[in-house]
């Protein structure tokens, strides 16, 4: 991981894996998607990527699966628009191996709370 300002990250690729950074606190992972003239296009936070049709509906759905315990439908293909323009946000930036790392990580908890649900597999 690296940490860089404001220009310098509206230069990186879409598809870079990142969090805003102020020192020592990180924020929620996002993907870059394009940079604009001052701007980037986002996945915005991961963790609350809810499928929903505007926030009204976002918050109803939230707070229905709060009380009911009913599982919620993501949607990690939408974009929107940072619209920020703090010229001195600076950025971690997950370089490959980090995303590989992050990507096995998530892969072994998946495959062991799927063992926890249904068991081990017989050969």
């Amino acid at each position: 991981m690296k940490i860089v300002d404001r220009k310098t990250f509206l230069k990186l690729p879409a598809g870079t894996l990142f969090a805003k950074y102020e020192p020592c606190v990180f924020g929620d992972l996002e993907i870059k998607h394009d940079s604009l003239r001052n701007d980037f296009v986002t996945s915005g936070p991961l963790a609350s990527r809810v499928m929903s049709d505007g926030s009204n509906d976002f918050f109803d759905k939230l707070q229905w699966a709060q009380v009911s315990g009913e599982s919620l439908p993501m949607d990690f293909g939408d974009t929107i628009r940072d619209g920020s323009f703090d010229e001195k946000q600076l950025f971690a930036v997950y370089e490959d191996r980090d995303v590989v790392e992050l990507i096995a990580q998530l892969s072994e908890a998946r495959r062991v709370a799927h063992l926890a649900t249904t068991g081990p597999k017989s050969t």
